[in-house]
């Protein structure tokens, strides 16, 4: 079988790279695009990307971002608009936040049908808001909740180890746990940051019980592709972490096309807008058991 390659640079003989988002426009009709790392950081437009949304745009290519963040969409929208991404730039859309709220309020799904209506809420105060007129009750201790809603974690400084006492509480009490930001990391200015995800991947490990909702998780990319309206062989997914972004493309039947200089820029010592080697991109991908139709230095045109 011969490898497609896209413009002029093989990266590998299994995965090219791409200088930007022209060298595989053609190839695709929508794209669902990750924001935290790929459009924007510590609410900045990365560089060259609304260039490359007006691109998208004038070529007439529909595009969704796709966000594991504890928000709902219409606040997401507001943020991309105090950023200078208009609405006219993008098709719409959907974030981790919006589906877990949707769940909580519904209570259709067993998990929800029997969850108490106290709760513990593991994050910044500021996370709670969005999620405030759903009728359950925050508690200050532990003891009183009926189940953990984490957001989110405090800061650079934040390890696993400062929650295992606590994570035993809970395991005692069986409580359980909804996540809404299943990330297990972040970049705040440059530094990795552990996410909500980390906390709930580890509350699981020691046999707690975690609902979650957001990439990886092929569902929810199934919601994007059906308000996209297009082939599902011409939708591709932009994204920079391998284990939400890239592993969900790959489990929803999706190509994937990884943004190098994001999250895993350290990893493959690189900064944005940089080639990264190829072994490094080659050994980071196998490790996470997933596959990219292409490497990106940025989202950028």
């Amino acid at each position: 079988m011969t490898t497609p390659v896209f413009g002029d640079a093989r990266l590998n003989n299994e995965t090219p790279y791409i200088a930007g988002l022209r060298g595989i426009v053609a190839a695709y009709d929508a794209f669902i695009v990750d924001l935290w790392g790929v459009v924007y950081e510590e609410q900045r437009l990365c560089f060259g990307v609304f260039n490359a949304l007006s691109q998208l745009s004038d070529e007439g290519k529909k595009v969704v971002f796709l966000s594991n963040a504890p928000c709902r969409c219409a606040d997401m929208i507001k943020t991309l608009e105090r950023m200078g991404v208009k609405r006219y730039l993008y098709h719409g859309v959907l974030t981790s936040g919006e589906i877990v709220y949707h769940e909580m309020r519904r209570r259709i799904d067993p998990f929800f049908a029997n969850l108490g209506r106290k709760c513990f809420h593991l994050g910044p105060e500021n996370c709670w808001q969005p999620f405030a007129d759903l009728g359950y009750v925050p508690v200050p201790n532990i003891d009183e909740a009926d189940f953990i809603f984490v957001t989110g974690t405090f800061g650079t400084q934040d390890t696993l180890e400062k929650y295992e006492p606590f994570f035993k509480v809970c395991l005692s009490r069986r409580l359980p746990m909804v996540c809404a930001c299943p990330d297990s990391f972040f970049l705040k200015d440059g530094v990795p940051c552990m996410a909500a995800g980390a906390l709930a991947a580890q509350y699981q490990k020691i046999g707690g019980s975690v609902f979650w909702r957001g990439k990886p998780d092929p569902s929810v990319f199934n919601y994007c592709v059906e308000g996209l309206e297009a082939d599902r062989s011409r939708i591709a997914v932009i994204g920079d972490c391998v284990q939400t972004d890239i592993l969900g493309a790959n489990l929803a039947g999706l190509d994937a096309l990884f943004v190098a200089g994001g999250v895993h820029a350290k990893d493959l010592g690189v900064s944005r807008g940089q080639q990264p080697d190829a072994d490094r991109v080659r050994s980071l991908l196998s490790q996470n058991e997933c596959v990219a139709k292409a490497v990106l230095p940025a989202f950028i045109w």
